[in-house]
């Protein structure tokens, strides 16, 4: 696959944070730390830095806990339903979107901790593959919409995927003066795409190719450009692309300062959001991957009991830099999702999903949507 335009901006790394003199972690004193830490009944505050934090962000616990190997090297006897917890941190990747409030919700309430699970946020850099990184085991998992996945794993990647959240949160959008009004109008034109590998490029080529275009850069139907998810309303302006798609908010903005308008969107979809897992991670640890996943559906139903726990999470998207926009933006666009969490009902709509998606080239029209979508998917026995 040719590589598209650029006209992205650098993000920065997060700044590494001291341990404290007066809290010193070494090699010889890990462990002893990460049991005390275990010990104690209450959450570790999610805007601080825990010692456990720390200690696996800075390496030490690698040379403390290596003996054994792998995520679960070291563990407790703590923990829910009887998933024993892990010393090792479990890195979940995030990645700028509003519809990503499941995970932050999961963790901010302390549902991950509950399950004694040592989740870590992490914020993929612009030129980082938040799939292939899931797929090596560089992260344990990540949120996304399950057409994206499809592809890579259909051509051995190795992740599942463990449930869904919610519709909407994809968008095709143009000026308001713009002469495009359907898809079908956008063959010849530029769209502005955050990544060939994103959801918004998987979900709308499904739409491109019922419009008769052939989404897949090589035909040069469409000129896509990667453009910045927090620059796309910039580069529409501006007139560097004719349209543009991304996931929430990036896409949306323009919309939602009336200079733009939506072309299309993935309202109508079973769901969007998707947890995916590493596949090797599933294979050795499934009941703490069936953990991890019934603790972010948690984090879903968290958002589904009322308005005001919406409002409170778009003060913490904002608060911690999740997203780059306002907080009545984002409570505005959260309103718009439905918050229906199941690993059941998202099986289902795998499969009539991945007869859409073969009609775009990108896996072979020839494959079996259920032999493809029980590679997809995996049962963690999660009745929901």
């Amino acid at each position: 696959m040719p590589t598209p335009n650029d006209h992205t901006t650098p993000s920065q790394q997060p700044e590494q944070q001291a341990v404290p003199a007066n809290d010193e972690v070494t090699s010889e004193n890990a462990a002893d730390i990460l049991a005390a830490d275990d010990a104690e009944d209450t959450a570790p505050a999610r805007k601080g830095t825990s010692r456990r934090n720390l200690l696996i962000g800075g390496g030490v616990a690698v040379a403390a806990l290596a003996v054994g190997g792998g995520w679960w090297a070291t563990r407790s006897n703590k923990g829910a339903d009887g998933v024993t917890g892990a010393a090792e941190e479990i890195k979940l990747v995030i990645g700028g979107d509003i519809c990503a409030a499941p995970l932050y919700a999961a963790y901010h309430q302390g549902y991950f901790d509950d399950a004694n699970l040592n989740v870590k946020l992490v914020r993929t850099q612009l030129t980082e593959d938040a799939k292939d990184a899931v797929g090596s085991g560089k992260y344990t998992g990540a949120p996304g919409i399950f057409f994206s996945w499809l592809e890579p794993i259909y051509n051995g990647l190795d992740a599942r995927l463990a449930g869904g959240f919610h519709s909407g949160c994809l968008r095709m959008v143009v000026g308001n003066d713009s002469p495009i009004t359907s898809l079908a109008d956008l063959k010849g034109k530029k769209i502005g795409v955050p990544s060939l590998a994103s959801s918004a490029f998987a979900y709308f080529s499904i739409g491109l190719t019922d419009a008769g275009i052939d989404p897949d850069p090589k035909a040069g139907q469409i000129t896509w450009t990667t453009v910045d998810q927090d620059s796309l309303g910039t580069a529409l302006a501006d007139g560097t692309v004719d349209a543009i798609t991304g996931s929430d908010p990036g896409a949306l903005l323009p919309v939602l300062k009336g200079t733009a308008h939506e072309l299309a969107n993935n309202d109508d979809a079973a769901f969007c959001c998707s947890v995916a897992l590493n596949g090797t991670f599933v294979k050795e640890h499934r009941a703490e991957a069936k953990a991890l996943t019934e603790a972010w559906f948690k984090g879903s139903d968290w958002l589904a009991a009322g308005d005001d726990h919406l409002a409170e999470m778009a003060k913490t998207e904002v608060d911690n830099d999740y997203v780059a926009t306002d907080e009545a933006t984002v409570l505005k666009v959260l309103k718009t999702y439905g918050w229906t969490a199941s690993a059941v009902d998202f099986r289902k709509a795998i499969e009539p999903g991945i007869g859409e998606f073969k009609k775009t080239g990108f896996i072979s029209s020839s494959i079996d949507a259920k032999t493809l979508a029980d590679k997809v998917y995996v049962d963690l026995g999660i009745t929901r």
